[in-house]
This record gives C-alpha cells, sequence and structure tokens, in this order.
C-alpha cells in the first residue's frame, strides 16, 4: 500500500482530466492505477474489465501487479488483503460506512480477510457531525464511531468506525498511516479548509505478495 499527501500533487478525479490523473496516480505509486469516480455508495468495480474512472466506492483485483486506488479529502481510504492475494482500494465515506460499504468489499475480495489497512482521513478532533446522522454510521458499526471533538462537541471518529467494521471479520486494522487529514501539515482537507486537492491510497499485490 502506498499513501500520498498534497506534495504528491492533486488526484481530484471530479475536477481533473484523465491523462492528468493517470499520470499523477503513476508518480504515486511506480506504476498505473486503476481508479474511480466515486459515488459515496457500495459499488464494486473489478478489474481487469473496468477503466480508470469508473463510477463506484470499490475496486477490486486478484491479478498480481495490478494497482487499485482509491482518492480523498477526508473519507477513509481502506486497503483490504484477502488470504488468496486479492485486492481492494474502498473509499469510505461516513454515508458509504452507514451503508456497509466495508462489509460489501469484503464480500467482493471472494475470500477470507487478511489484512487491512487505513489512509489518511479525517479524526474525531476535528470531525463535528450532527448526533442523527452519527447514529446512521454508529447502527452499522458500533459505539466506537461516537467521540467529542476537541472543543467538546459531538463528533464522528472514522478510524473507530473503520476498525470496529473490520473487526468483525476477524482483521485489526493498520492506522499507522492513518493521520488526520484536517489536522495534520501537508494534507489536504475538505472539511476543515473547503480543500478542493485530494489525495489517495494505492494497493497490489506484488508477484505473490500483498505490497503493504
Amino acid at each position: 500500500m502506498v499513501t500520498s499527501s498534497a506534495a504528491d500533487g492533486d488526484l481530484n478525479a471530479d475536477v481533473l482530466d484523465d491523462v492528468a490523473i493517470a499520470a499523477r496516480w503513476r508518480t504515486v505509486a511506480g506504476r498505473p492505477v486503476t481508479w474511480l469516480r466515486e459515488v459515496h455508495g457500495v459499488g464494486v468495480v473489478r478489474v481487469p474489465g473496468a477503466a480508470p474512472g469508473t463510477e463506484g466506492d470499490v475496486v477490486v483485483t486478484s491479478s498480481p501487479d495490478v494497482a487499485v486506488g482509491v482518492w480523498v479529502g477526508d473519507c477513509a481510504p481502506v486497503a483490504l488483503a484477502a488470504a488468496d492475494g486479492t485486492v481492494a482500494a474502498v473509499h469510505a465515506g461516513w454515508r458509504g460506512l452507514a451503508a456497509g460499504v466495508l462489509d460489501v468489499a469484503v464480500a467482493a475480495l471472494g475470500a477470507p480477510l487478511a489484512a487491512a489497512a487505513l489512509g489518511p482521513c479525517i479524526h474525531p478532533c476535528c470531525y463535528e457531525f450532527g448526533a442523527d446522522d452519527r447514529e446512521l454510521v454508529v447502527r452499522r458499526t458500533g459505539p466506537a464511531a461516537r467521540a467529542v471533538t476537541t472543543q467538546g462537541t459531538p463528533a464522528l471518529d472514522v478510524p473507530a468506525a473503520v476498525a470496529a467494521a473490520l473487526a468483525r471479520h476477524g482483521v485489526a486494522l493498520d492506522r499507522s498511516a492513518a493521520v488526520c487529514t484536517a489536522c495534520t501539515p501537508g494534507y489536504w482537507s475538505h472539511r476543515a479548509r473547503g480543500d478542493l486537492g485530494r489525495q489517495g491510497l494505492a494497493v497490489w499485490r506484488d508477484g505473490a505478495t500483498v505490497v503493504s
């Protein structure tokens, strides 16, 4: 798995053309990456068989050396790896979390989940969130999604929600790359600053080994 920051350039597929996006992904991952037109849903795209820019929020491949990726401002970018080497990149915003996008992604792997990692996303310190919408996520992922900001207001804990969803599938979430996009210098945040730029996460299986 590799993740990018603002220094690596914008990966926002909603505002940049496909040629620019492809070149930037190649710089980030050192190889071509199949990315998505993300819609905050639970749609699954399989590679090969789909071109970069296909609409969806989960992109899956079982092909060695083929990279798949997602781009985010504050949503959670998640890399999944199955026991057979199939990998997936998941765009998990709060709507996707509430709709079960991680459960859909795990099912789409087609083999038991073996590893999961989280990239840069907003953390509860900075993510003030309406209580009613937060409960939609809590119903799906559990009470760990409830938190408070550094100002003491209701917050959504996106990393905790992702971890809880994946714990049900028997895997502990690697959070070592999961810095807060809102308060860590060098990352874009739509929520904190209205940034249009997006960072990304890509994952692939290098021969018989999942890159992590």
